[in-house]
């Protein structure tokens, strides 16, 4: 399954640098800063050194109001 948006295909769980290149218009630090101060809901980050954010993909584009449509990979761009 990947989310379908007017910016192209994006997985369901996305790194920060891949939002904020392709939906929020920003740097991956801008969007990392912003998953640090709370203001972009994240999943849980995975143990050890060096784990990334991860952002649910879906939720984060209803907050921000970008409509987009759940496919299959198969139908993927």
């Amino acid at each position: 399954m990947v989310v379908r948006t007017t910016a192209g295909d994006l997985p369901l769980v996305a790194s920060p640098e891949l939002i904020g290149a392709r939906v929020a218009g920003k740097t991956g630090r801008a969007v990392r800063d912003d998953c640090e101060s709370g203001a972009i809901e994240t999943l849980p980050r995975a143990g050890g050194g060096g784990a990334h954010w991860r952002i649910a993909t879906a939720k984060y584009l209803d907050s921000v109001g970008v409509p987009y449509e759940i496919v299959p990979a198969s139908e993927a761009s």
